[in-house]
């Protein structure tokens, strides 16, 4: 993973998901319970429309000590409200409506106040103009790159307009991919194709945190890591690593 500067000195992880269909609400429960039963709090990436249909379970995840972070109003190219539209080819005004919309969600409907923002499809969909809207809003960081494709390692570090950028990170196995079931598992010729292997990918990557004493974060879909079991077993390999959010970062 290369020399990283760490922000917390000790061996840390950030775990995030991001709520992109209806399937990852469906799993939402599921994932809260077992983060709760391993007493880990996550960042969750959610949707301004998913927050107004569906407040009781992000109450939820608020009250169990979650973290929200905006992640756009209608997540275009999303096949529930903007299939046919890509976050990089909205106009400056539109990307921040799409920003701004969601942030008033969730506080309209949670009086939950995000400071943070992860770009929908994020990496190669993500622009340079968000933190200049992020900033206007009062926002403390963006999560919307990779860490194969950025400075530092997947260490967080100041970008713009005084937005921090906290990459996603990626694996012991896979240094020049993003870590994530839809590369790993789901995609036309994915790297590794199977639960066991995904797993068992995370839990070394995890060793390696512990052992260098590094920061990583990564992200997965809810609607993925429920099947088969994979979440708890991966919840499991954090066991004596400290967790933790992204506003900590910051």
């Amino acid at each position: 993973m290369g020399k990283q500067v760490n922000p917390f000195g000790e061996a840390a992880y950030g775990l995030t998901f991001d709520f992109d269909f209806e399937k990852d609400i469906d799993a939402f429960p599921v994932l809260l319970d077992l983060l709760k039963k391993y007493e880990i709090q996550a960042g969750l990436a959610v949707i301004g429309k998913f927050v107004e249909k569906y407040p009781d379970i992000h109450m939820r995840a608020i009250d169990e000590g979650h973290e929200l972070i905006n992640h756009s109003y209608t997540h275009p190219d999303n096949p529930h409200w903007a299939p046919d539209r890509f976050f990089n080819k909205l106009s400056y005004g539109e990307q921040k409506v799409e920003i701004e919309k969601a942030h008033e969600a969730c506080w309209k409907t949670l009086k939950y106040e995000c400071v943070g923002f992860r770009t929908p499809h994020y990496g190669n969909l993500h622009t340079e103009s968000v933190y200049q809207i992020l900033s206007g809003l009062g926002y403390k960081y963006s999560s919307s790159t990779a860490a194969c494709g950025y400075k530092g390692y997947a260490a967080p570090s100041m970008h713009s307009h005084g937005i921090m950028e906290i990459p996603t990170g990626c694996s012991v196995n896979f240094p020049l991919a993003i870590f994530d079931s839809w590369n790993m598992l789901r995609k036309e010729k994915p790297f590794l194709g199977d639960d066991d292997l995904f797993v068992e990918e995370f839990c070394k990557t995890i060793q390696l945190v512990k052992k260098y004493n590094l920061f990583l974060t990564h992200y997965f879909d809810p609607y993925d890591v429920v099947e088969n079991n994979k979440m708890e077993r991966m919840l499991k390999c954090l066991h004596g690593l400290k967790t933790v959010l992204y506003k900590d970062v910051v």
